[in-house]
């Protein structure tokens, strides 16, 4: 395990970025994009469409790992949703931004019934995890990571499959790195330990 600060974190990863803004008049708001059909993925940023390319293989499997790792810890507590497939959360408002983390997990108990809605969530997940693809640039996922936080998210995983470690954001202390032969553990999760070489299992 690493924890680093400042430049060291800006240079974990330089990747060139691949994202295009559609031209708009006017902000678009959550509501509105969620009624939209694209071509590819794409987020809503501060009203703005982003389309973004479409991440490839290797990225599917290492969000699959990540599911199946963190799954069986939610799982036996039974209080929890555990997400995928980009599903929307807002993170703020007026103008909208809606992200969709590759992986988040959220209580049950924020909704009516423990019932998950339809669409998107205005409640932040406990944990949202992203995966690196070749397209993304880190100043951006570092900034998406500092917005999940500042929305309430109480833990963020940035998971890196190029240089096989795990990034973790939390609000009040510095990012921690653990690598592919640490076991990782959470502060959000008690009694979790895992293999960080598992999320990179088939690759």
């Amino acid at each position: 395990m690493t924890v680093y600060h400042g430049d060291a974190v800006r240079r974990a990863s330089q990747r060139a970025s691949n994202m295009a803004t559609i031209p708009q008049t006017r902000p678009i708001t959550a509501d509105e994009f969620l009624e939209m059909e694209f071509d590819g993925p794409a987020e809503l940023v501060r009203g703005e469409i982003i389309e973004m390319t479409r991440p490839g293989l290797q990225h599917g499997i290492v969000c699959g790992n990540a599911y199946a790792l963190i799954r069986p810890w939610f799982k036996q507590d039974g209080g929890w949703f555990v997400v995928t497939n980009d599903a929307g959360i807002l993170t703020e408002r007026n103008p909208d931004t809606l992200r969709g983390p590759d992986v988040f997990a959220i209580r049950k108990s924020h909704f009516p019934e423990g019932k998950p809605p339809v669409g998107w969530t205005k409640v932040p997940p406990e944990l949202a995890i992203e995966v690196l693809s070749e397209h993304d640039r880190w100043q951006d996922v570092l900034s998406k990571s500092t917005e999940y936080l500042n929305a309430g998210v109480r833990e963020v995983w940035v998971i890196d499959p190029f240089a096989r470690v795990v990034h973790v954001f939390l609000p009040d202390i510095a990012p921690v790195q653990w690598s592919r032969d640490d076991q990782l553990t959470s502060r959000l999760l008690p009694g979790f330990s895992a293999s960080v070489a598992h999320l990179f299992e088939d690759l």
